[in-house]
């Protein structure tokens, strides 16, 4: 049986919450243009990161800094909470798993204000990320992004409501699908389709919580119908479009 799920942001609209009670499915592969940062409560959760797979027990936490490839694996019984911050200017962070006392009550009282709807939780992010600062181990900045990737990165989030497949995002870029698919893979740790699809979803979510039709959002974004876009955004998000965007005006 598929665990409950409860969205949430603080009064500001900055910080976004999740709350996951009993079991998770799987999720595939995607990054977020958000900082996460999630503790485990009760039970295990697996998460995949780029070093591997970690078991999270009660009382473990996590940092997956903005655009680094993740998934769940499936989990039964078990909850967990997670935050999604800002990106800003964050320090070259590596994804990896936490546990400390201080960490965790930072994370607590961010959670809660942010739940509650509180807009005063700037105080409480600073101190999460200080001691998020203090124990996530730094990654290697990286060197120069080659031109081809990077215009392949730019147009994989563009003209979403056109059908753009790796055959003609290569012709764009300058590069066969092949080495364009090797390449991007390498360097994002996640496809293009795969890119595309999570432009499709955060551009789909705009539109749902500025109050447009969850059909004319699907349109709008490039799915196929509201079919495509409510499998997509479960697989994901872990709820239908329609709850998520009551949760998150609540």
């Amino acid at each position: 049986m598929a665990g409950e799920v409860h969205h949430g942001r603080d009064g500001t609209g900055a910080v976004e919450t999740v709350r996951v009670d009993g079991s998770v499915a799987a999720t595939p592969l995607h990054a977020h243009l958000s900082l996460i940062l999630g503790l485990v409560d009760a039970g295990t959760r697996h998460v995949v990161l780029p070093d591997g797979t970690h078991c999270l027990e009660p009382g473990d936490g996590f940092v997956i800094p903005p655009d680094t490839a993740h998934a769940f694996a499936a989990s039964a019984g078990g909850s967990h909470r997670v935050v999604a911050l800002p990106p800003g200017k964050l320090p070259p962070w590596q994804a990896t798993a936490v546990r400390d006392v201080a960490w965790r009550a930072a994370f607590d009282a961010l959670f809660a204000a942010a739940e509650a709807g509180r807009p005063d939780t700037n105080g409480l992010r600073a101190t999460l990320l200080a001691e998020t600062d203090r124990l996530a181990p730094r990654a290697a900045l990286p060197g120069p992004m080659p031109r081809p990737l990077r215009a392949a990165r730019r147009l994989a989030g563009e003209r979403l409501d056109e059908d753009v497949d790796l055959r003609a995002l290569g012709r764009l870029a300058g590069l066969s699908p092949f080495h364009l698919h090797r390449l991007y893979r390498r360097a994002f740790g996640l496809t293009p389709a795969e890119h595309r699809l999570e432009a499709r979803l955060r551009l789909a979510r705009r539109l749902i919580l500025s109050g447009v039709a969850i059909a004319e959002a699907a349109a709008t974004a490039g799915f196929a119908d509201q079919s495509h876009l409510t499998r997509a955004f479960r697989k994901l998000m872990g709820t239908s479009p329609g709850r998520w965007a009551r949760q998150m005006r609540r």
